[in-house]
């Protein structure tokens, strides 16, 4: 059985700056998770990356479960993580808020790799899963900003990497060329990902059928190598952990080394080594273990352009 080593301290920390998002999608799980909106405070989130500057390199992904450019001190957060030399830094975000001023500000910040959301090009599909949404605002502030990035470029300055997304789902489909197309005139970078639930599962029959030639269960790395933290300090064990299996331990009352070398911890990884999960943990049932075992390390589709 491959084996993940658990490092002395986690590479890449996931901070989820705020729960709070500016537009209600239908598949998202924030619309079944009952949790208190709120954002980090500066002390806490401090107290995060005065530690982790001091076991460097450590990756910081500043979002989970909300739009974190709308926490009020989003640019003062990632300022203080740069200057403390943690990164790469990167986010993602829906567009919708990312202003000309805001947009300015990220790029003096010097965050590395940007993800936009946006899934279609078609305003109906689009406003049917993204009630409160603006695609045509989204757009438009996408291309504003990647038009900043290329001048950045040109000039030799530094840019983010930006990304924008889409699920590969079958009301996607239908134009899921044309959105590739207009998006690599823009982007570095346009991700198809495959369709999964808030339980790590993948609609995807192909998927499927790839996963189920992995008859063993094997450790998932995300639990030897990545730390997440929400607004309020508590613990997550990835991105499929929206309601906190772990519910004794914060980040203000311990290090963030205290939690990692817990006895809640090790447990948790003896369940991953031995295959034998409780039955309200999220690993228990969750294909996205099995990503670390695959050729290239990732599923989908990625369509590269390397002339913005």
């Amino acid at each position: 059985m491959d084996n993940f080593k658990k490092l002395e301290f986690p590479n890449r920390i996931t901070v989820e700056l705020t729960n709070r998002c500016n537009v209600s999608c239908t598949f998202c799980p924030r619309q079944t998770v009952n949790m208190t909106l709120g954002d980090m405070d500066w002390n806490l989130y401090k107290k995060i990356i005065d530690e982790a500057s001091l076991h460097l390199p450590v990756k910081l992904v500043c979002f989970f479960r909300g739009e974190s450019i709308l926490h009020p001190q989003f640019i003062e957060f990632a300022r203080y993580a740069k200057n403390k030399g943690i990164g790469p830094i990167q986010f993602a975000s829906n567009g919708k808020g990312l202003t000309e001023e805001l947009a300015e500000e990220i790029l003096d910040v010097g965050i590395d790799f940007i993800s936009f959301s946006l899934d279609t090009i078609d305003r109906g599909v689009y406003s049917r899963s993204r009630l409160t949404g603006d695609l045509d605002l989204s757009m438009k502030n996408v291309i504003s900003f990647s038009k900043k990035c290329r001048e950045r470029k040109r000039k030799r300055l530094f840019a983010p990497v930006l990304q924008v997304s889409t699920i590969e789902i079958e009301e996607y489909l239908v134009r899921q060329k044309e959105f590739i197309e207009f998006w690599q005139q823009y982007v570095d970078i346009v991700r198809v990902y495959y369709e999964h639930d808030d339980k790590g599962h993948f609609a995807n029959q192909e998927v499927k059928m790839y996963f189920a030639e992995m008859t063993e269960r094997k450790p998932c790395r995300k639990v030897f190598t990545d730390f997440l933290i929400y607004w309020n300090g508590y613990t997550a064990l990835c991105n499929y952990d929206w309601n906190g299996y772990i519910k004794n331990l914060n980040v203000k009352d311990m290090s963030i080394k205290e939690i990692w070398d817990s006895k809640e911890y090790e447990d948790i990884r003896q369940m991953h080594y031995n295959n034998t999960f409780c039955k309200d943990i999220v690993c228990k049932d969750c294909d996205h273990w099995r990503i670390d075992y695959v050729d290239n390390g990732c599923l989908g589709k990625v369509y590269k352009n390397s002339t913005v």
